[in-house]
C-alpha cells in the first residue's frame, strides 16, 4: 500500500474512534427581552448562556419552542437544560439550578382605564385572570380564588386582555412592558398595574450530569465567572437592556 494511501486510512480510522465532541442543547421560550428569537443574540440570557459556555470551549445549541414543549422534551431527555426558569419549574422538573441572572417583578397587567384596586389578592375572587399554560407561577397566587384561564403564550393573553376576552394578566413586568411596546394594536391600551405580587429570579437550569458527560451547570459557572473577570458579563447586559 503506497504510503500516502496508508497515512490516510490511519487518520480516517483514527477520526472513526476518537471520541465524539460532547453536543450541549438547551431549550429556552419567547420571553423577551431576556429570550427571543427576535432580538440580537437571542435576548440578554441566551446571549449569556452562549458566551458563558463559549469561553469555557464549548458551543451550546439553543432552541425556542412554546413552554409547555420545553418541558416535555426535558423529560425525553432531548436537553441536556433550559432557560429562562422561576425556581418552581427548576424544582418540577428536577433540574440544576444557576446562580440568579435577572429578578422578575410579577404581577398584574390591565387595560387602561380598567378600575382595579385591592390590597389582598383575594379581594379579586371571581375575576378572570390570564396565565401561561404550564408556567410555574407562585402557589399563593394560583390558590386566590381567581378564575383563571390559560394560553400558550404571554403575547396571546396580552391580545385576549384587549379584546376584553378577561380582566387581568398575570405577567413578568419587564415581559409585558416588552411586548406592549412592541405591538401596534397593544401599544397605548394595556398597561402595569403597579402592585407587585412576587419578586422572582430568572435561572438557567440543567439536567444532572451523567456519567461520562461534562457537569454543564458547573462549566456554565465557571464561565459566568470568566465573563464578569473580563467585564462582559456587564458589557452584555449593557448591550440587551439600556
Amino acid at each position: 500500500m503506497p504510503i500516502v494511501l496508508f497515512a490516510a486510512t490511519l487518520l480516517f480510522l483514527l477520526a472513526q474512534s476518537a471520541p465524539a465532541e460532547p453536543q450541549l442543547r438547551m431549550a429556552t421560550l419567547e420571553y423577551p427581552p431576556y429570550s427571543s428569537e427576535h432580538l440580537p443574540d437571542g435576548g440578554s440570557i441566551v446571549a449569556l448562556t452562549r458566551r458563558a459556555f463559549a469561553v469555557r470551549g464549548y458551543p451550546v445549541q439553543i432552541d425556542f419552542l412554546p413552554w409547555a414543549r420545553v418541558r416535555v422534551e426535558l423529560g425525553n431527555g432531548n436537553y441536556q437544560g433550559a432557560l429562562a426558569l422561576w425556581p418552581k419549574e427548576i424544582n418540577e422538573e428536577g433540574l440544576q439550578p444557576s446562580r440568579p441572572l435577572f429578578y422578575s417583578e410579577l404581577g398584574l397587567f390591565i387595560r387602561d382605564g380598567y378600575p382595579l384596586q385591592f390590597n389582598q389578592l383575594q379581594e379579586l375572587r371571581g375575576k378572570t385572570l390570564g396565565i401561561v399554560r404550564g408556567y410555574g407561577y407562585p402557589q399563593h397566587i394560583l390558590d386566590a380564588g381567581l378564575t383563571l384561564e390559560d394560553a400558550v403564550d404571554d403575547i396571546s393573553n396580552l391580545r385576549k386582555l384587549n379584546a376584553r376576552r378577561f380582566d387581568m394578566v398575570l405577567l413578568e413586568r419587564t415581559v409585558g412592558n416588552y411586548l406592549i411596546a412592541n405591538d401596534e394594536q397593544l401599544r397605548g391600551k394595556l398597561s402595569w398595574h403597579g402592585n407587585v405580587l412576587e419578586r422572582i429570579p430568572l435561572l438557567v437550569g440543567f439536567v444532572p450530569a451523567k456519567l461520562g458527560e461534562p457537569d454543564w451547570s458547573a462549566v456554565f459557572e465557571q464561565g459566568l465567572r470568566d465573563l464578569h473577570s473580563s467585564g462582559e458579563y456587564m458589557q452584555i447586559l449593557r448591550n440587551h437592556n439600556p
